[in-house]
């Protein structure tokens, strides 16, 4: 059984949960981590044991040995360090989302095709049991046709000052952090994407979405509804709502840990998804069988998927007119 190094570039809050599933993952080595911050590598790499400390995320991209790269800097960052790591022909599991705009992660994905290695949107919920399940039950007509879907995230980051959610300059906001969840699974549930898209937001002073909401029409009938904030507690549910029933994630929706069929207002099944770590350990498994397998990214969350979800974003920054720095949308 082969073993994969895995290096880690930006050592913040997220790549701490990333490393916990990571050193218990069987194939898996943490062998090395980059940050621009010499304490926060150092103190890192005491937690986990890492061996290998670099200060350039360049050095660690040229590293022999590195063979998976998790990049878990803010998404301002993504597009140009995914693109280096591409380039030097490493494999990559990218958290969500991937980038910016519908351009760059489209570059990104002719790069890992062209250089023939992994690219992956680390969207953590579509490499779930739950949401496989959830995926057969509607397959099996538990609820018969689905009519609509309704979700709802999103936690109060006002008060935390410098939260990276807070900032234009990376990025921040509500729809690109958390209303991606509500578009990717929407759209890998009903397996099409959006034919019209209705949206509206709450901006902040310096132009990034407090809190938005969007209604969506898919080509045979359907609709999505999603709202996202960051600056309200949310009921962070979702529905899926059928002809004859419905399925509910009652809370943390995207964690997959619970899911519910009802019927006529009864509660017919309930099923618990405990994760063997913390949920991420899917999406590091499922990024290790691609790349012993050759292929260039999962069907579980193919570059297809990626691409239409950025897209449908796109449409809704347009109609928000919410823009970000030229720095970070450039290609």
């Amino acid at each position: 059984m082969q073993t994969f190094n895995w290096g880690i570039i930006g050592p913040g809050s997220i790549a701490h949960t990333f490393a916990q599933a990571l050193l218990k993952c069987k194939q898996a080595k943490l062998y090395a981590v980059a940050s621009r911050s010499h304490e926060r590598g150092q103190a890192f790499a005491a937690v986990y044991g890492v061996s290998t400390i670099y200060a350039d995320y360049a050095a660690l991209m040229a590293d022999p040995q590195v063979d998976i790269i998790y990049i878990a800097t803010p998404h301002s960052h993504h597009f140009h360090l995914a693109k280096q790591c591409l380039m030097a022909g490493k494999h990559l599991l990218l958290e969500k989302p991937l980038t910016i705009n519908t351009q760059q992660t489209a570059c990104l994905i002719a790069l890992a095709e062209h250089h023939q290695v992994l690219f992956q949107e680390a969207l953590w919920s579509r490499f779930m049991p739950a949401f496989a399940t959830l995926k057969a039950w509607i397959a099996e007509d538990k609820i018969g046709a689905i009519q609509y879907i309704q979700s709802d995230i999103g936690f109060d980051f006002s008060q935390r000052e410098g939260h990276r959610l807070n900032e234009l300059t990376l990025a921040g906001g509500a729809l690109l952090d958390l209303g991606v969840y509500s578009i990717s699974l929407s759209q890998f549930l009903l397996a099409q994407n959006p034919l019209s898209i209705q949206a509206q937001a709450n901006l902040a002073e310096n132009g990034i979405d407090n809190t938005t909401l969007v209604n969506m029409q898919y080509p045979t009938g359907q609709y999505s509804q999603f709202s996202c904030s960051i600056i309200a507690q949310c009921s962070n549910s979702m529905r899926i709502v059928g002809q004859r029933g419905q399925i509910v994630l009652p809370r943390f929706f995207w964690v997959g840990e619970h899911i519910q069929l009802w019927r006529e207002g009864e509660q017919i099944e309930v099923l618990n998804f405990e994760h063997q770590q913390n949920g991420f350990e899917y999406q590091i498994v499922e990024s290790m069988r691609c790349v012993e397998a050759g292929l260039v990214c999962s069907p579980l969350m193919s570059h297809g998927d990626s691409l239409a979800v950025m897209q449908t974003m796109d449409k809704i920054r347009q109609q928000l007119g919410l823009h970000y720095p030229a720095d970070i949308e450039a290609l």
